[in-house]
């Protein structure tokens, strides 16, 4: 693996470099990190960077649940004593649950041996020890700096972005590269509805700059959430699409969908790829455009 390093985004604003873009804010000669990469590896060479520029670690905060996020917490704290670890009440039951989510994506019954990995929870538990409670935006004080915590729901129920005192975003992944949209064609979210809010939202934070975990630094916001929202439009219009003329079951669907996208034929996959063609049936009932009924034994989706 490439040897990480620190750069500087402005100010005291930093970003650990590699395949996952880690933030890091600096005061004080301490560090305090925003999302702590996938596993124990990965904290291991976030921890090995920070070190060798001359910081020790003294905060983390989660911007949400999802292992690649919060996956190097457990190393962290074995090994950093009091260390103080923050998210939000909603994404603190899955960091502290590790078998929550797997669990969910099987509607609470024991989960299925392939969802049983890195790549949909993070394999050892943390606990957080600040909730950010109660869910909305507020001003939180960690190590003498002053964070604004901004609410970004969409992408999970409980998900935030964290402004630093140099007006930059760490955005969680509220927003994505280009790079991570080009790859995965099908963007991961649970509610539509508030993923479009959330980026009306980021639009109007007067920001200079946000921080991608999936694509890095970015100045551009308007383009970028535009670029997103273009997106959301995309996938929905394929949907009805694939709808048009015919009542499809919820299975149909996401095969049709995985299908066009040639999306690789695994279980991790095709539950993720059926989450968000859950949430897009969702938002197209709640909008009107769709009907679901129960027709012999199955979930249908119909085009009003």
């Amino acid at each position: 693996m490439p040897k990480l390093f620190l750069q500087r985004i402005k100010g005291n604003s930093y970003f650990c470099t590699g395949v996952l873009s880690i933030g890091v804010y600096i005061h004080n000669n301490i560090a305090i990190i925003i999302d702590s990469g996938g596993d124990e590896n990965c904290a291991k060479d976030i921890s090995k960077a920070i070190q060798e520029a001359g910081y020790s670690i003294g905060a983390i905060i989660n911007t949400h649940c999802h292992p690649d996020h919060c996956g190097g917490n457990a190393y962290f704290q074995k090994n950093i004593s009091n260390l103080s670890i923050y998210a939000t009440h909603d994404e603190q039951l899955f960091i502290e649950n590790t078998t929550l989510a797997p669990r969910c994506f099987c509607g609470l019954a024991t989960p299925f041996e392939g969802l049983q990995n890195k790549y949909i929870a993070p394999q050892k538990t943390s606990k957080i020890t600040h909730p950010i409670v109660p869910y909305e935006d507020q001003t939180i004080v960690i190590n003498g700096v002053s964070f604004k915590i901004v609410t970004l729901p969409g992408h999970t129920p409980g998900m935030i972005g964290i402004i630093t005192p140099d007006n930059i975003l760490y955005s969680g992944d509220a927003l994505f590269g280009e790079s991570t949209i080009e790859k995965h064609p099908i963007l991961f979210y649970t509610d539509i509805q508030k993923t479009l809010d959330s980026f009306e939202k980021i639009n109007n934070l007067n920001i200079d700059g946000c921080l991608l975990v999936h694509g890095g630094p970015v100045y551009d916001i308007a383009a970028i959430t535009k670029r997103h929202i273009s997106k959301i439009i995309e996938t929905k219009e394929s949907i009805l699409c694939h709808l048009e003329n015919q009542s499809l079951s919820i299975d149909e669907l996401t095969q049709r969908v995985m299908l066009q996208h040639s999306i690789g034929n695994n279980i991790v996959a095709f539950t993720l790829t059926q989450t968000t063609v859950r949430a897009y049936l969702s938002y197209l009932e709640s909008k009107q455009h769709i009907i679901l009924n129960v027709t012999d034994g199955l979930l249908r989706a119909t085009i009003r």
